[in-house]
């Protein structure tokens, strides 16, 4: 009985998930680097709109676990090196991280 009223009072609530920025940051940090990686020269509408949406993601989680704008764009730029060898040299796992990637921003949408 008491798990159910502890069910109910969370439902009730109904105030949004946000993950600890601690744990999010490097995710999005990730998704953003992978993201500028894979874009194209000329960068389609949805990729255009994929680095932007990770851009912001990263740049509020990065404020949020108490990084400066400075070392938000340090990380990141140190990060795409990575991805870029990644998508070279291990198409397929980049291929998945893309995927988780998107995984994780249409886990949001109604």
């Amino acid at each position: 009985m008491i798990e159910l009223l502890v069910l109910a009072a969370l439902a009730k609530a109904g105030s949004p998930y946000e993950p600890p920025p601690a744990v999010f940051y490097p995710q999005a940090l990730g998704c953003a680097a992978s993201a500028f990686v894979a874009k194209g020269k000329e960068p389609s509408p949805d990729e255009f709109a994929d680095l932007m949406t990770w851009g912001m993601i990263v740049a509020d989680m990065g404020r949020k676990a108490g990084r400066t704008a400075k070392q938000v764009d340090g990380e990141t730029k140190a990060a795409v090196p990575f991805f870029r060898r990644l998508g070279e040299k291990k198409p397929p796992a980049f291929a998945a991280h893309r995927a988780y990637c998107r995984a994780i921003l249409d886990a949001d949408r109604p």
